[in-house]
């Protein structure tokens, strides 16, 4: 666990290495962002009413924010480094050093949120006041106990279930095509684009069940208290049993892969 942490602790460092990038990145990233504000602050104003679905133009915008904090924890980079690996024939390099590639790519990648965070969060922070009055403030000290649990689980569902996506490599040549392709799907899922409730009635709760509801559709539900610590708890045990379940569709893939990667090569 030790060459982990520390593997973790130089990646996080080189982060803070590239102060330019850093800025750039983080105006580019958020320009989604402040459209998407503007885009419902105009749909409001011409509908009326205040309410759209149940949601008050404070609560859509307090839903986008921090959706955007909470998707920093996706981590979808493992997948494509696995994926490189397998076409490129470097992961023969790899698997016979005496670390889990796994494990090591989780860290590496954790290392990268949490300095996405931080910098999101610090971002949110300077630009708070010129639009504090849209914005929801209900967090309670439960709630957010329950949301650090919900950034790690959502951590580590991304991670397994784009490290599946990665090893289609195995039998895809373009698995990466497809990726992409899933990144689109997976942005809907997760109610990045739109809040669940605006899906059909019917479907909702089974969009909850899914592991990709984890990633910023429930967290933000709990922030705003539209979803107790009761229901809260209860679907943070099916994410962990979605996780044991990940795990072993990982295992299974990956031993049939390198079984096929091996055959031909590698």
């Amino acid at each position: 666990m030790q060459k982990y942490l520390y593997s973790f602790k130089m990646h996080l460092l080189t982060s803070f290495q590239y102060r330019l990038d850093t800025i750039l990145g983080l105006i580019m990233s958020n320009i989604s962002l402040f459209i998407t504000i503007i885009f419902w602050i105009l749909i409001y104003r011409s509908n009326g009413t205040g309410v759209i679905n149940g949601y008050k133009i404070a609560d859509m915008i307090t839903f986008f924010v921090v959706s955007s904090l909470f998707r920093t924890f996706i981590l979808s980079s493992g997948g494509f480094e696995i994926s490189s690996m397998i076409k490129n024939g470097d992961l023969s390099k790899v698997i016979i050093k005496p670390y889990s590639i796994n494990m090591f790519l989780y860290w590496k990648y954790l290392s990268n949120a949490l300095f996405e965070f931080l910098k999101q969060f610090s971002f949110l922070l300077l630009i708070t006041p010129f639009f504090a009055q849209y914005l929801t403030w209900d967090l309670s000290v439960h709630s957010a106990i329950l949301l650090i649990i919900y950034l790690i689980t959502a951590s580590v569902i991304s991670h397994l279930i784009w490290l599946l996506l990665g090893m289609m490599a195995f039998w895809i040549g373009q698995a990466q095509a497809v990726m992409w392709s899933f990144a689109v799907i997976l942005n809907f899922l997760s109610g990045m684009f739109i809040p669940l409730d605006f899906f059909p009635h019917w479907s909702v709760k089974a969009l909850e069940l899914m592991p990709f509801a984890a990633f910023s559709y429930i967290p933000a539900k709990l922030y705003m208290n539209q979803l107790s610590i009761m229901e809260g708890t209860y679907l943070l045990i099916v994410y962990i049993i979605w996780i044991f379940v990940l795990m072993a569709l990982n295992v299974i893939v990956w031993r049939a892969g390198t079984k096929k990667y091996s055959a031909i090569g590698g």
